[in-house]
């Protein structure tokens, strides 16, 4: 991203974290989240019905949506403001220093470590203290030896860094988030599947196709991993016949894996997920699953 990009996603941020100019509360469970309506009723065709029809939730402000898992229903907040769930936004800091040309002078390693800014009081002027201590041992007399005149520095005093580090450009957003990379060691694939369902509910297109991406790219790194047969029933029991978005993926893995239907806890699942047993009943006879 560029920098006005940037800008913008960190200030969206900072209004989910802050609360500030909240005007609407969603509520699943004991948690309540302090969002906008301008941010999410542009986003959701549920939440604009809900807050410009004559309803409860509209006099309110408050729209409960406890029935809702709600590790969904977080996602789902956190989408609205960031594009993205279970991932941590690069920090407005990184995201600023990377947007910024390298100075052809004076390159920095990223891993550098922040120069701290030079307190003239602490530093003490080299001549001054070398003459203060000549006239201290032999006020009439020059001392016969050329003492260095840098060693009755108090070394404690002096800056960490040299003086050309001292001024450098101030961050403005610095310290705003930490940095977390994607774990791409877990699958969370009934995570995936539940926004997925979550997104279809209330009309959030983009988080939907996000979260099929998601689930997409997972399942094709980790359908071995135990979590595989729970996130298809969680696929086929939260999504209808017709929507093909995870249940096409579930297929297409079994069909590239056959061994998956000899697991003991694929079994199992299969067996109380009739949709699913249907398909992979068509799909083993050669017969085209849709």
């Amino acid at each position: 991203m560029d920098a006005p990009n940037n800008e913008l996603m960190s200030a969206l941020a900072t209004l989910l974290e802050a609360g500030k100019y909240s005007d609407l509360t969603i509520v699943c469970g004991v948690k309540r989240y302090a969002v906008h309506r301008a941010i999410v009723c542009s986003r959701s065709g549920f939440f604009d019905g809900a807050c410009s029809s004559p309803f409860r939730e509209a006099q309110t402000g408050i729209i409960d949506l406890s029935d809702d898992d709600a590790e969904a229903v977080e996602h789902m907040v956190r989408y609205f403001y960031h594009l993205d769930y279970l991932n941590k936004p690069k920090s407005r800091r990184s995201s600023y220093r990377s947007s910024r040309p390298a100075s052809p002078t004076s390159p920095r390693s990223p891993t550098r470590r922040r120069p701290k800014k030079l307190n003239l009081a602490l530093v003490e002027d080299p001549l001054l203290a070398t003459a203060a201590a000549s006239a201290a041992a032999n006020p009439l007399t020059p001392p016969d030896d050329r003492t260095n005149q840098f060693e009755m520095l108090d070394s404690s005093k002096l800056p960490d860094t040299p003086v050309e580090d001292q001024y450098v450009e101030e961050d403005p957003f610095e310290n705003t988030f930490e940095d977390q990379l994607p774990d791409s060691t877990q699958a969370h694939l009934v995570t995936h599947a539940k926004v997925y369902a979550i997104a279809e509910k209330y009309g959030i297109a983009g988080l939907k196709s996000l979260a099929q991406r998601k689930f997409s790219t997972q399942i094709a790194l980790h359908f071995s991993c135990p979590e595989f047969p729970d996130a298809c029933q969680e696929a086929y029991e939260t999504t209808v016949d017709s929507d093909r978005g995870l249940r096409d993926l579930i297929i297409q893995t079994f069909r590239a894996h056959p061994d998956l239907a000899f697991r003991k806890d694929v079994e199992d699942v299969v067996k109380v997920t009739p949709n699913l047993a249907w398909e992979l009943f068509r799909l083993g006879w050669g017969m085209p699953v849709y």
